[in-house]
């Protein structure tokens, strides 16, 4: 998940003036050099976020908690279904087109749930907003400790899965799922992305060419090339390697997991 990694453009290059009414040609240039560095920031963040064994970023999640074990009225029908995970928590979270049932992310059974408090799908970073039908509660109403959300002064509700999210006897939690990206990734964010952008516009670029060998007064260098750089799982910047060989030593893919 590469959502809510920072940036700091010191490095980046500015982009150009713009008036307070601008030619069409001054408006072309600005939207053509900021769609550059979008794009080449949105690539650094996802080197980053791979070679540091995919760990860090957290993105908004839409779940409908069903607090309480047994029977839930089914999405298909009017008819009652039993829980798919039995006893325990039923969260199901939105696909993009459906509610689907998704792990609790904690060692062995999700059992810490109870009329006042639901176990969240984790790592959760913060609760953004909790609605119990239409209404949005108040912060002081809930509280997050770790994965599990408690309710202040009142148990959480049932939760009327053959309705649509919003009607009443329905409920839903948005919460930012992951780990955020430690202190001071944004100066490697834009250090990253700087390079980037040297390596399109032909500038002085850091980053490793496909060469192996280049010799300059008289002193043999070797230099990477990308494969070498994929295998190594380094970028060649030499704080940015530093970074990645704390966060992930082992050139892990994805960060590992209890099942």
């Amino acid at each position: 998940m590469t959502c809510d990694w920072p940036i700091d453009r010191t490095c980046l290059p500015e982009l150009p003036p713009l008036s307070d009414t601008p030619t069409p040609d001054e408006q072309a240039a600005y939207d053509a050099a900021l769609e550059s560095r979008n794009a080449n920031e949105d690539l650094a963040v996802q080197v980053l976020w791979a070679l540091s064994g995919r760990q860090f970023g957290s993105c908004p999640v839409v779940v409908r908690p069903c607090p309480e074990s047994g029977f839930y009225p089914s999405p298909f029908s009017r008819d009652l279904v039993e829980s798919p995970v039995g006893s325990g928590l039923y969260v199901l979270g939105w696909t993009g087109s459906q509610w689907l049932p998704i792990d609790c992310g904690c060692v062995g059974r999700c059992q810490r749930s109870g009329p006042q408090m639901i176990h969240l799908p984790g790592p959760v970073s913060a609760v953004q907003e909790v609605v119990v039908g239409s209404l949005v509660l108040d912060e002081s109403e809930y509280t997050l400790e770790g994965d599990v959300l408690y309710r202040r002064g009142a148990i959480w509700p049932s939760q009327n899965l053959g309705r649509p999210m919003g009607d009443p006897g329905t409920w839903s939690v948005t919460y930012l799922r992951g780990y955020a990206p430690p202190a001071g990734m944004a100066k490697l964010v834009g250090a990253l992305a700087a390079e980037f952008v040297n390596a399109c516009s032909n500038g002085k670029c850091r980053l490793p060419r496909n060469v192996t060998n280049v010799a300059r007064n008289g002193v043999t260098y070797q230099v990477y090339n990308p494969q070498q750089i994929y295998n190594d799982g380094k970028t060649g910047l030499a704080e940015v390697d530093l970074w990645l060989s704390a966060v992930n030593p082992n050139h892990l893919m994805a960060a590992p997991t209890v099942i």
